[in-house]
């Protein structure tokens, strides 16, 4: 009898102890879940990845110790995951709740952020893509030149780019190797979005076939208004002008006409373009949009203040217009402000 009772107090032992062992390991898996000696290690998340998937993924690649303790682990030990697509470098040597957090929180290292601010042109939306590294200028303007317009907006020659004006600007992310097409499409589909957003807020209900009118004006109160809070009232010298059959006379367009990012101070000569863009050479609005408005432009534009002015420069000591509708006025101030 007691020989019996030492033999299974024996087995117990063996078991108690390969349990402990077992135990152990699995803790361990928790642990340190990779199977490698790199400190860091890039991970890919594909769309719709869940962690499920991306445990599947590392030990194909022989990442993991051991694929189904790991997820024992995970079953009985859960964290929230908020795993986005993208490529994650992280700590190989951390716990499987590190590496989790790292995937939920990192940043995809060849997602670019490109900034695109309100009145951005065209040209200069290819210097910044070119900047990040993301492609050159002019491949970026060659999918511009390339990509198929709606019906609604008039492709005509004479306009630098028919598509001015109708890339949102915004803050975008973008991954490496994009193709400069599929940003084109991005950012005119922004637009759009928007257009009907503000539409929407400001509750009207205006044609596409109206759009080009809107946006070229929301254009020139982007490049015009020292402020957001000017925006409605440089739009209300822009509909009186208008409405009065005067030349609008914005140095903005000239700018534009000329091919030109900014210009401290728009010359005489400068004024004399023979351009469809320059308002100083046409009675009219320019031919199209000179720059990218954005929101709050574009709200002025359906909404202007209610004025009389037709003039407005520009005061450097507060960067601020003063706003008249008296020529002579307009005149002394400018003197005044330019210091002639």
């Amino acid at each position: 009898m007691k020989k019996f009772l030492f033999i299974l107090l024996f087995f117990v032992l063996i078991l108690a102890g390969t349990g402990l062992v077992g135990y152990a390991y699995y803790n361990s898996v928790g642990e340190k879940p990779l199977n490698t000696n790199e400190e860091i290690i890039e991970v890919n998340v594909e769309p719709n990845d869940n962690f499920s998937r991306v445990l599947t993924r590392l030990d194909n690649e022989g990442l993991l110790r051991n694929l189904l303790l790991t997820r024992v682990y995970f079953r009985f030990n859960p964290i929230e995951t908020a795993l986005k697509p993208g490529t994650f470098k992280i700590n190989a040597q951390g716990s499987l709740h590190e590496i989790i957090q790292e995937l939920n929180e990192g940043e995809d290292i060849y997602e670019v952020t490109v900034a695109i601010p309100e009145g951005f042109t065209i040209e200069r939306m290819g210097e910044a893509f070119e900047e990040k590294g993301l492609f050159s200028k002019e491949a970026f303007i060659q999918a511009v030149k390339n990509y198929i317009v709606p019906s609604w907006l008039e492709n005509t020659d004479e306009r630098h780019y028919v598509l001015e004006g109708y890339l949102a600007p915004a803050t975008y992310k973008f991954r490496k190797g994009q193709t400069p097409s599929f940003v084109v499409d991005t950012m005119y589909k922004a637009f759009v979005n928007r257009m009907y957003a503000v539409l929407k807020e400001t509750g009207e209900d205006l044609p596409t076939s109206e759009w080009n009118e809107l946006i070229t004006i929301a254009s020139m109160i982007e490049r015009e208004a020292a402020s957001v809070e000017e925006m409605p009232r440089v739009a209300s010298v822009i509909y009186n002008r208008l409405s009065k059959g005067d030349k609008l006379q914005l140095d903005a367009t000239v700018v534009y006409a000329l091919g030109l990012n900014a210009k401290d101070k728009v010359t005489l000569e400068d004024l004399k373009v023979e351009s469809p863009y320059n308002t100083y050479y046409v009675r009219a609005l320019p031919i199209g949009p000179i720059a990218s408005p954005g929101a709050a432009a574009i709200k002025a534009a359906i909404n202007p203040e209610i004025t009389e002015y037709l003039y407005y420069v520009l005061d450097p000591s507060i960067r601020q217009h003063f706003f008249t509708s008296d020529y002579n006025e307009f005149l002394q101030k400018k003197r005044e402000f330019q210091g002639n």
